[in-house]
């Protein structure tokens, strides 16, 4: 750093001195070996405005880059995310450059370990996740995989709740996975959730017991060449099943909810039932006149009481009925309108079948509606040994596999 006069004026046996002077045995000289090794360009730097200048750019613009990276959530998943571009980005400028890697690693925030770490990483051509089975055993076998991939590809399935087929395959033996792990994968293969019109969500209210509380409501369903048909389903709260059902295309009056309720009763034996039941309904008139007056002739053990949804002194809602509807004309019908009254009546026999024997709510942890009603009970560790056998099994698939084309 001394100029050439300033050298000059230096004795020849300091100098001589310095020369052999043994200064990596000196104390603290592994703190300043950097420096030296790069001493000549840093004065390379110094001696050049223009290179200085880039040099103080290229670092104020490094600060920027990094106090945005750690300020940003889970920061270390977006640096992984962007792996590849930043190995890239990173061998490109070791090339072009006489900086070593670990200088560049530093540059970008990043260790050098980290770096020949994601360089050596297996991508597996045959993984939607390009993970290598070997080295990650524990995700799902390629078996698996297109197993999932046929259940969500499959059009019969086109509409029906990722929850209905995770429980469905996983009571059919299947597949024998986590749900969350279902969910990923079958996003992961292509599954696609058809887009409707998401309605505000309601305060509903939760029963405690089967015919605790049951819901009614009227909807309507256009056909082509019958007009529009009035439709009102009976929902049990606890089982989610649909008890009971009615349509017609003449006026869905009191005596028409009326005599639903009439017929409910009679097949499910509520006339003598041990608890007393709660009717959930809104405000509209078909809900009140014969209908509340058979309410109150009942001759039987337990009490029957109808109740109005979301009044001042009850402010839970009829969303239970709501989701029925919504299910009947989205997931079953698909925005379908049919053509006839009879065509419609078919429909609504099938649609009780499928809600109530063939679909699984999120709630009911694999049983359906019906299994409820009669008496199963929901139980999280339902699965929980075949999922666990599940995991164990396709660790040793895995470890065994050599069927992947990787990239190094």
């Amino acid at each position: 750093m001394l100029s050439h006069e300033q050298v000059q004026q230096i004795p020849k046996t300091t100098l001589s001195y310095w020369k052999h002077f043994q200064h990596k045995k000196c104390f603290g000289a592994d703190w300043a070996e950097n420096y030296i090794d790069q001493f000549d360009a840093i004065k390379d730097v110094y001696s050049s405005s223009f290179i200085y200048q880039a040099t103080v750019l290229m670092l104020q613009s490094r600060k920027g880059f990094l106090s945005i990276i750690n300020e940003v959530t889970n920061s270390k998943r977006l640096i992984k995310k962007h792996a590849t571009t930043i190995i890239q980005s990173i061998d490109g400028m070791r090339i072009k450059t006489t900086l070593r890697v670990g200088s560049i690693c530093r540059y970008y925030g990043i260790s050098k370990d980290w770096y020949y770490r994601q360089k050596k990483k297996l991508i597996c051509l045959k993984n939607p996740f390009k993970l290598c089975f070997r080295r990650h055993p524990s995700q799902l076998t390629l078996k698996e995989m297109h197993t999932i991939e046929s259940i969500v590809s499959n059009k019969n399935n086109f509409g029906r709740t990722l929850t209905t087929l995770y429980y469905e395959n996983l009571r059919n033996l299947k597949i024998a996975c986590s749900k969350s792990t279902f969910f990923k994968y079958a996003k992961g293969v292509g599954y696609v959730k058809p887009t409707y019109l998401k309605r505000v969500a309601k305060k509903g209210l939760k029963a405690n017991r089967v015919f605790e509380w049951l819901h009614i409501d009227i909807t309507y369903v256009p056909t082509f060449n019958d007009g529009m048909q009035k439709v009102a389903f009976i929902k049990d709260n606890f089982s989610k099943a649909i008890l009971h059902y009615g349509s017609t295309n003449q006026k869905a009056d009191s005596i028409f909810i009326r005599n639903l309720f009439i017929e409910t009763f009679k097949k499910y034996d509520l006339f003598d039932a041990d608890n007393d039941v709660n009717i959930l309904s809104d405000k509209g008139s078909e809900n009140n006149g014969f209908f509340t007056q058979w309410i109150d002739q009942i001759n039987a053990p337990p009490s029957v009481k109808k109740i109005t949804a979301q009044t001042d002194g009850f402010p839970f809602s009829n969303s239970m009925s709501e989701s029925t509807h919504s299910i009947y004309k989205t997931e079953f019908l698909k925005k379908k309108v049919l053509t006839n009254k009879l065509e419609h009546l078919k429909s609504l026999e099938r649609f009780e079948v499928y809600y109530n024997h063939e679909r699984f709510p999120t709630d009911l942890i694999g049983y359906t509606p019906m299994e409820i009603l009669f008496g199963e009970i929901p139980d999280k560790e339902r699965f929980k040994e075949q999922i666990t056998a599940g995991r164990k099994e396709r660790i040793i698939v895995n470890q065994r596999f050599n069927e992947c084309y990787i990239v190094k």
